[in-house]
């Protein structure tokens, strides 16, 4: 990482990115070789950042390389350090005074003669310059010449021009930062220079923005800026423009010292071209565009780096740095800007569209409004005019793009948010797929890991492993990576990773990544890698889970031209593998303790023999602590509303008839009975206890327990 480059100019051609210094050579040898002994002011024009204290830099460079008798004496002068201050002239007249007799013998006698023509000419030349400035600063200025010893200003000027004259020495007053100072200084500063121009032998190198500086001319005096500068400026000189294949070259030079450790993968080529050309590039018009943008990205990009797509960070760090406004508009629209689907499939919803196009569009500059418009297409897919299905979100989002809305708000936060899943996470996840008990280990750790929001770690990372299995994982780590999920799934299960009825829940999950997976096995290997899976995971919900998909498409497969990703029979030879799985742990204490256990004795009953999972269930329930360990497992909770009541309750649910292929509910209604009579029924069972035998009896009673829910109290 390098550090800040300063936005100040280069003094020393070999540092030269923009072509300045040929130009500055010949300006140097043009002063320098200046046959006239009369006093001569020159300009160099360019606008704000263009390079002219580059050019005066390099200028002072070359000067300082002439022999000594032909090297001129350089008083820099720079009258922004004095901005504010009454009296320019006497600051400018200071600054002679204090340079030229340290530099040269021949200006010795100088000293004294340049403070009494500075007493003598300062306030004179700043009164003789107002032109409607305030009554106090002039009250001020009459009051300190009424208090000054008289000067007899012609014969000091007359005086100091002599020894200038016969020192035959030049001097090269170089001015810059001019079109920094506020109108008023800016006049007063050309009225000084206008003043003092005639000194033999001293040429003066002014450089500012000729726009600027005619304007605030104008503001002040109520003269013609451009007029008034010629009467001033003899030899005018305009900063050559920049080349553009200069400027880019030093773009590119400092980004890849800034962006150059950016981790592999994340940096595409071939879209950071067109990004660049479409919207960045018009952007970047001077040397001092490079230096501002590139410290702006020194400074943003190492807290986010490797979390977002370093191509897109660059485009929207130009768009805060130039385009303020729109960058503002972008920020506090993320459901406009990122995302899959466009907001054009109603004519309201296009109308609405159109006008929120046009209102940021109207917030960028004309000549800048079609290049920022395709650069934001390039950056945004959802507001350009192709469409883009929400199959794209995953390519997104493993590119970490900004138009994915789980990475959207780290390009406007500049950090990612705690908990969140970090790029250099899933990359040292997918760097364990070559050893499942890794692999599997460090989902199990990320199970312990909360959010802010509640939620696992396990969650996110099992959704963005989704982004990953196309191309991340290797051909030969497939069936690995398979193996690890079929035996950890389950213990992924979490009821706070579940958040509402739509929410798919890790099993599926869990199970998502090796339907996928199961797509780079050539077709022959893929039931023997799924069979050894079964066999040795203990992942049995997300076995079944992926075994019903696999059902399914085979099934549309019959109906279609598309292959299934396996053959009805050979599903059918896993869920037999699947049976005798689970018929295993089923002797284990553990699998009453598994929370898909209702789920999973349906699976059972419905693939295998109904009888037999009768008997488990009998066996499991011999004895009451195994009934009120079994029971909760059937208890459900459904969301409902009671009359003249908006709060939302959780209703539990708990019916009888959900039983009778498993166990014998009236056997079962009056040992539960006879417990609560005993009160031996443990807290944790209590609530489906009580819903059993509430259900229960509405049975008795000829009513439909089904009917519970909304409105009942």
């Amino acid at each position: 990482m390098t550090a800040l480059s300063a936005d100040r100019p280069s003094i020393d051609p070999k540092d030269d990115l923009f072509g300045h210094a040929p130009f500055a050579k010949s300006l140097a040898d043009s002063i320098s070789g200046y046959p006239g002994s009369d006093g001569l002011v020159l300009a160099l024009y360019g606008p704000w950042g263009s390079g002219k204290s580059t050019v005066l830099g390099y200028v002072g460079h070359y000067i300082e390389q002439l022999p000594e008798e032909n090297r001129p004496v350089v008083v820099p002068f720079n009258p922004w350090w004095f901005s504010g201050q009454e009296n320019l002239a006497r600051a400018f007249l200071g600054q002679l005074q204090a340079v030229l007799p340290s530099r040269n013998e021949k200006f010795k006698k100088l000293g004294d003669l340049l403070g009494d023509f500075a007493e003598g000419v300062g306030g004179l030349i700043d009164l003789s310059g107002m032109t409607g400035g305030t009554a106090g600063k002039l009250g001020k200025l009459i009051g300190m010449l009424t208090k000054r010893k008289p000067r007899d200003v012609p014969a000091l000027k007359s005086e100091i021009s002599k020894i200038l004259r016969e020192a035959k020495k030049r001097v090269l007053v170089v001015i810059d930062d001019i079109d920094r100072l506020t109108p008023e200084e800016t006049r007063q500063l050309f009225t000084v220079i206008k003043a003092l121009a005639d000194f033999p032998n001293v040429v003066y190198l002014l450089a500012f923005d000729r726009d600027v500086a005619a304007q605030a001319i104008e503001q002040q005096s109520g003269l013609p800026g451009e007029r008034y500068l010629e009467k001033i400026i003899q030899v005018p000189f305009e900063l050559p423009p920049i080349d553009r294949e200069a400027l880019r070259a030093a773009l590119f030079k400092r980004l890849d010292q800034v962006l150059g450790d950016t981790p592999d993968g994340l940096f595409d080529q071939s879209y950071w071209t067109n990004v660049f050309y479409d919207g960045i590039d018009p952007l970047i018009q001077v040397p001092r565009d490079v230096v501002r943008f590139t410290n702006t990205l020194s400074v943003t990009y190492p807290a986010v780096r490797g979390e977002v797509n370093p191509v897109d960070f660059i485009a929207l760090e130009a768009i805060r740095v130039f385009l303020p406004d729109l960058y503002g508009v972008i920020r506090a629209n993320s459901e406009r800007f990122s995302g899959h689907s466009r907001d054009d499939r109603y004519e309201g919803d296009r109308n609405a569209a159109q006008a929120f196009r046009q209102d940021w569009v109207n917030k960028v500059p004309e000549s800048l409004q079609a290049s920022t418009q395709a650069l934001l297409e390039r950056i945004f897919p959802k507001i350009s005019q192709m469409g883009y299905g929400a199959d794209w979100l995953a390519e997104w989002r493993r590119n970490l793009r900004a138009c994915h809305p789980d990475a959207f708000p780290i390009y406007f936060r500049l950090t990612v948010p705690l908990g969140a899943v970090r790029r250099n996470d899933m990359m040292a996840l997918l760097s364990l797929a070559a050893s499942p008990t890794d692999f599997g280990d460090a989902f199990v750790r990320a199970k312990a890991e909360k959010r802010p929001d509640g939620l696992s770690k396990a969650r996110a990372l099992l959704e963005r492993l989704m982004d990953h299995v196309e191309k991340d994982i290797p051909d030969d780590h497939v069936p690995l990576v398979i193996q690890s999920l079929f035996n950890i799934g389950d213990s992924l299960i979490d009821p706070a990773d579940e958040r509402g009825a739509f929410d798919f829940g890790n099993v599926s999950r869990a199970a998502r990544p090796v339907y996928h997976l199961l797509k780079r096995l050539p077709v022959t290997q893929r039931v023997d890698v799924l069979d050894a899976a079964i066999k040795a995971g203990s992942a049995i919900a997300v076995q079944a889970w992926l075994l019903r998909a696999l059902d399914e498409d085979a099934a549309k497969a019959k109906e279609s031209t598309e292959a299934a990703l396996l053959p009805a029979d050979e599903v059918e030879q896993l869920k037999a593998t699947w049976l005798d799985r689970v018929r295993a742990l089923s002797g284990e204490t553990a699998f009453m303790d598994h929370p898909e256990l209702p789920r999973l004795l349906a699976v059972w009953r419905q693939w295998g023999d109904g009888a037999e999972v009768r008997t488990w269930c009998d066996r499991a329930t011999a004895s009451d602590d195994g009934l009120l360990v079994l029971l909760p497992k059937f208890l459900q909770h459904t969301r409902s509303q009671t009359m003249g009541d908006w709060a939302v309750r959780l209703q539990p649910r708990l019916n009888p008839t959900w039983l009778e292929s498993y166990l014998d509910t009236v056997a079962c209604a009056e040992r539960l009975a006879e417990m609560t009579r005993k009160g031996v029924v443990p807290g944790e069972a209590t609530e489906a206890v009580s819903q059993f035998l509430k259900e229960f009896e509405m049975l008795k009673a000829g009513k439909n327990p089904e009917g519970l829910g909304a409105f009942d109290e």
